[in-house]
């Protein structure tokens, strides 16, 4: 859809307290108005027409297709809503022609009096009817009875059932059908069914999360896949209900607003949809020449999205994202976002489902939702890098380096066994950690956003397998020069592409630049298996064979020229008060800030003559005041209901009453969130000095 399909629609929904009575003219009218909104170039309809066969069918598709995925056949009724909105256009000269009408009709035959079907479900009972429904209501008026009955019939196989996006596809299908059948009933039930998409779920179930992510197939983060097809799908609805019986309620439109800027907008850098947010269609741009389903198709189609609600009315709505760090608590899914720079985390957890792959899709995503971390800063680092990716050293993840070939994932996708994994949007540091329990692999993983830059620490390494282990810290695109500074032999220090990759303890950092190769049907089975080589950078940190407890801390510095690699001051850096299993914890002094990820009770030295003890699992915040410290705490686990905390000195405690002083200690203890919604939200308290 261009963007000015969308510019008309300035009136959508406004006055919510009248009834309107259920006109089935009206909302054919709306229905229509809406597929007209998108021009159409008589251009690309003459090129149509050129392949158009006595038979009413395209010469360049292959009717006896059946694959699973990129199913070709559909696109001869795609076609069909072309050439139907052509016909409806009073600017097109195709208008109301009489070999217009004759091709729309001898396709449809062609297309209802046949059998052309695909091995995936999907096709036969959403796809088909929901490219099918548009041509009969926008040319009802010239279709014959004979045709239209046979339309419908194709039309029938879908019903009612499933959830989230799929049920809004099968519900708008049975909406047009009953449209043109004038089946009130139905009718009414398909809308309503709609509409009954449009709430908030429940934490892991399928739908809109609390948070504002969205998930489909279990508790899996679906962002670019099925969550912004419903976006595009409810927004065509509430067009096509407007100013009727039907209409949807304000606080369903509010919802998709902050489905719309609190979730879909945050994920998208520089025209491209976030890798990985997208779901399991990790696609190329385009096949055979054409447009498809890639990341910039993805940000095209949200861009779209967002211009309407842009235009939908007095309420004021941010033009892009902003400069921020923020967990999807839902999800297991972080980023970090400043002027020059973008960094998503995905991980998984028993809670979350990690990847899926299905329909050919994502054959190679193993270790997808494993802690893997990217840095966009023009947003082309790792666009279609997916066919010659070592996808067994995915940036930010730590990972068996066996020799076997990587497993296919199914429909169930994986979880990660431990439900630690969470993230803290502190005052001046975000944090976001997690328990990496998979395949005979143990890692505690933090990560660290402030000032451009991104910490990364891992401990607790170990295996039982005799291979060797790998933290990759970026995998992408070769770009320039690489420069390397070695102390004692050893690499300390990388720079790449504006980026300077910096470790923080003594480990065997190991650097690679060559050309990697590999094809597009690896990635997807029904792509070409045509060579494709291009240069890679490749830096990791070996963790040798059969490690027991082995660690990593290093920091991407991003948006540095080569030369002042040098002058990266290590006392403006972080510094390290703890790297253990139990605990990681970084003091920033410039801002007298210090962040700890504690997978376990542990205690941290905050200076030579304070202490703080922590009894639980948790991610905290300490920010220092004049008179005391600003504590800001979440539980990742999601299921305790009281944090402790011993602190030396004597405070007063402000935000929970549930505190004491013995001697020189303070102990004090915070309550986290504990409706199903509000698990894995920031509590925060202060600490002020008595």
């Amino acid at each position: 859809m261009k963007i000015y399909k969308y510019a008309l629609v300035l009136t959508l929904i406004f006055f919510y307290h009248v009834t309107y009575a259920l006109d089935f003219d009206k909302l054919k009218i709306n229905f229509t108005d809406f597929y007209l909104l998108e021009e159409v170039n008589d251009v690309e309809v003459q090129q149509l027409l050129q392949l158009i066969t006595s038979d009413f069918s395209f010469a360049d598709i292959d009717y006896n297709m059946h694959r699973r995925s990129n199913w070709k056949p559909r696109t001869h009724l795609k076609r069909l809503i072309t050439l139907a909105k052509t016909y409806k256009n009073e600017n097109s000269k195709y208008y109301q022609s009489d070999e217009m009408a004759e091709i729309i009709i001898g396709g449809l035959n062609y297309w209802s009096f046949n059998n052309f079907y695909s091995d995936n479900w999907w096709n036969q009972e959403i796809g088909i009817p929901q490219s099918l429904g548009p041509t009969l209501i926008i040319c009802e008026s010239i279709i014959p009875d004979s045709t239209m009955t046979k339309s419908l019939k194709v039309m029938d196989k879908s019903r009612i059932h499933m959830t989230g996006q799929n049920k809004i596809w099968l519900s708008g299908n049975v909406f047009m059908r009953e449209l043109l059948r004038g089946n009130t009933k139905l009718l009414k039930t398909a809308a309503n069914t709609i509409k009954s998409v449009m709430v908030p779920s429940k934490p892991y179930e399928e739908g809109i999360q609390p948070d504002f992510s969205f998930h489909q197939h279990g508790p899996q983060p679906q962002f670019g896949n099925y969550g912004l097809h419903l976006v595009e799908d409810i927004i065509k609805w509430m067009f096509i209900f407007n100013k009727t019986e039907i209409a949807f309620s304000k606080e369903k439109v509010d919802l998709m607003r902050n489905l719309m800027f609190e979730g879909q907008q945050k994920v998208v850098y520089k025209g491209k949809y976030e890798i990985l947010a997208t779901g399991r269609q990790i696609f190329p741009e385009k096949v055979n020449g054409e447009k498809y389903r890639g990341p910039i198709a993805k940000y095209e189609l949200y861009k779209n999205l967002e211009h309407i609600f842009n235009q939908f009315d007095t309420q004021i709505n941010p033009t892009s994202a902003p400069n921020e760090y923020v967990h999807f608590r839902n999800s297991d899914y972080s980023l970090y976002r400043t002027d020059t720079f973008f960094s998503p985390v995905r991980m998984s957890s028993k809670r979350i489902i990690g990847a899926e792959a299905g329909n050919g899709e994502n054959q190679m995503g193993y270790y997808l939702g494993d802690g893997t971390n990217l840095i966009y800063r023009n947003g082309d680092e790792y666009h279609e890098i997916y066919p010659v990716w070592n996808w067994k050293k995915l940036p930010g993840t730590t990972t068996v380096q066996d020799t076997a070939k990587l497993p296919v994932l199914t429909w169930d996708g994986y979880r990660n066994n431990s439900h630690f994994s969470g993230g803290l949007n502190g005052k001046t540091v975000g944090i976001t950690a997690f328990k990496y329990r998979r395949d005979n692999l143990k890692a505690n993983k933090s990560y660290f956003f402030i000032n451009n830059k991104v910490y990364a620490l891992g401990s607790g390494i170990k295996t039982n397998r005799n291979f060797e282990v790998v933290t990759t810290i970026n995998q992408c695109y070769k770009k320039g020069d690489i420069h390397v500074l070695k102390n004692e032999g050893e690499i300390t220090s990388v720079w790449h592409d504006s980026i300077a990759y910096i470790s923080l303890r003594h480990q065997k950092l190991n650097v690679k630049q060559e050309a990697q190769t590999g094809t597009w049907k690896k990635i997807l089975t029904w792509h070409s298996d045509s060579l494709i080589s291009k240069n890679i950078f490749d830096l990791e940190v070996s963790h040798g064979i059969n490690p027991k407890n082995e660690k990593y801390a290093y920091v991407s510095v991003v948006g540095i020229p080569k030369e002042n690699i040098k002058k990266v001051n290590i006392n403006e850096l972080g510094e390290i008060l703890a790297l253990k299993k139990e605990v990681h914890a970084i003091k920033f002094n410039h801002i007298k800030t210090i962040v700890i990820s504690a997978f376990k009770p542990c205690e941290i030295g905050i200076d030579n003559s304070q202490k703080l003890k922590i009894k639980n699992s948790c991610l905290l915040s300490l920010t220092q005041t004049i008179n005391g410290w600003i504590v800001e705490v979440v539980d990742p686990t999601q299921e305790q209901k009281t944090l402790e905390f011993e602190i030396t000195g004597k405070y007063v405690v402000k935000g929970q009453n549930n505190s004491e002083i013995k001697e020189n200690t303070t102990l004090f203890s915070i309550k986290p969130p504990n409706k199903i919604e509000e698990k894995g939200m920031k509590t925060s308290i202060k600490l002020i000095s008595s």
